[in-house]
């Protein structure tokens, strides 16, 4: 724990980052202290560029100050931000399994309503970096967490589509029902992990053994359908639960992509380096 002049430090930048003050008498005054001693405790930092005037930090040149900064300052909000996108989804997601299960039309038709909260937490999102952290944050930082949220949004849309290809006549045959209901519990497994990793950086490759899993399931249907012979009456339904499975397949690819963009954030791994197999497999 600081005390002392650690302690004041510590108080006067993380007032800069949440603040943006314009002269050493505002700081002064947020933390009750004279604005001679703010001036004392803030002259290294400006002699060494850390600190600039109006009151901003100079991200580069923090590595000697890190004790005093608290990382949750530059990504609290963002990744709040990000969570809340992440809750909407899932939400969705549970709304979906029940109307596709239920042939709940007015559930499905709900979903494609709500599909534009998403499109704005995204646009409030990027609006934010670009007018409060963009200073703080390196281009790829910024790069990577805008992508995350818009692997998010997309995984929205793609619930979207299954609501409008419900409410377009989608229905599961009784055969295929069991092979559905994994289908669902695959992808709600999948993308609660990786919002894991955005949240609180927690590394589960079990999300690639869901992955593999998915995938073996639209195989299976595939292969259940193609063996069938379709009335023309009923080609549009085949048609339907094609484009059905499509959205469920980019919906786990997008999972992938947010765990894998989120790591590249939280732990330097890019998000094109191959997992090894055995690594993947525990």
């Amino acid at each position: 724990m600081m005390r002392g002049k650690d302690a004041t430090l510590h108080a006067i930048l993380n007032t800069i980052i949440e603040d943006e003050p314009e002269t050493q008498d505002e700081i002064a005054e947020k933390l009750d202290v004279s604005r001679r001693y703010v001036a004392k405790l803030l002259k290294p930092l400006i002699d060494d560029k850390v600190v600039k005037h109006p009151y901003v930090l100079n991200i580069d040149k923090l590595q000697d100050y890190g004790k005093y900064i608290e990382e949750e300052k530059f990504f609290g909000q963002i990744i709040n931000s990000l969570h809340e996108m992440g809750n909407c989804v899932m939400e969705h997601n549970a709304k979906i399994i029940n109307a596709l299960n239920t042939n709940d039309i007015e559930e499905a038709k709900s979903i494609i309503v709500m599909d534009y909260m998403l499109n704005r937490m995204e646009d409030e999102l990027n609006l934010v970096i670009k007018m409060k952290y963009s200073k703080y944050l390196t281009n790829e930082q910024i790069l990577l967490i805008t992508s995350i949220a818009s692997n998010i949004e997309r995984c929205g849309d793609y619930l979207s589509n299954i609501a409008e290809e419900i409410v377009d006549g989608l229905v599961i045959s009784e055969n295929i029902k069991p092979d559905i209901h994994e289908l669902q519990k695959t992808m709600t497994n999948m993308f609660p992990i990786a919002m894991q990793m955005v949240i609180d950086r927690e590394v589960n490759m079990d999300i690639y053994e869901q992955e593999k899993k998915l995938h073996r399931i639209i195989d299976k249907l595939l292969d259940k359908i193609s063996n069938q012979t379709p009335e023309i009456s009923n080609i549009l339904k085949y048609i339907e639960f094609g484009m059905f499975l499509k959205d469920v397949e980019r919906f786990g690819d997008r999972s992938i992509k947010i765990y894998e963009l989120s790591r590249e954030l939280h732990y330097n791994i890019p998000s094109s380096t191959k997992i090894p197999e055995n690594v993947r497999n525990g």
